[in-house]
């Protein structure tokens, strides 16, 4: 079993004791767990720590309910940061697209399907992996082209100069 540093860390923002807790015993001792009971919570928690690997957010919440937590991560640009994934007893199609037009890679609907939760989090959990793994070598390979060029630039002047 991996350590809990080595644990992806999941934000678990809803006002339900009970589906919080339903929720970390559904996706197991793999993960590290933080769980605010409110958004605002939520964006505390953010503020201090930027390791989250992935949220699972509820929408009807006091205080600072979900489409507020997702209008504040857009306004700061916080949504790019790690996958946010809805889970809600909210059917309604308007709800459900609003929450993917805020940002949510996932919308899982109450009751919770066990099977469900887990696949959708592991998976997206391994897309943003993959994903941030070719980010750092997409940048590396920007950065190694850079320092070629400037090496091929001081040649290049070393060169001229010997001309001249």
């Amino acid at each position: 079993m991996k350590s809990l540093e080595e644990r992806q860390k999941i934000l678990i923002v809803d006002d339900s004791k009970f589906n919080q807790e339903l929720l970390m015993e559904i996706l197991g001792e793999n993960y590290q767990y933080i769980v605010a009971s409110d958004g605002l919570e939520a964006i505390s928690i953010l503020q201090k720590d930027w390791t989250i690997d992935l949220m699972l957010l509820d929408i009807n919440m006091p205080k600072m309910n979900g489409f507020e937590v997702l209008e504040y991560m857009n306004k700061y640009q916080w949504i790019e940061e790690f996958p946010i994934i809805v889970i809600s007893a909210e059917e309604e199609t308007s709800i459900i697209e609003k929450a993917y037009n805020l940002g949510v890679v996932e919308y899982i609907q109450r009751p919770f399907d066990a099977f469900i939760i887990k696949r959708r989090v592991m998976n997206t959990l391994v897309l943003y992996a993959n994903q941030k793994r070719l980010t750092n070598v997409v940048v590396n390979q920007v950065y190694e082209k850079e320092e070629n060029n400037k090496i091929m630039i001081g040649i290049l002047s070393n060169v001229v100069g010997t001309y001249n």
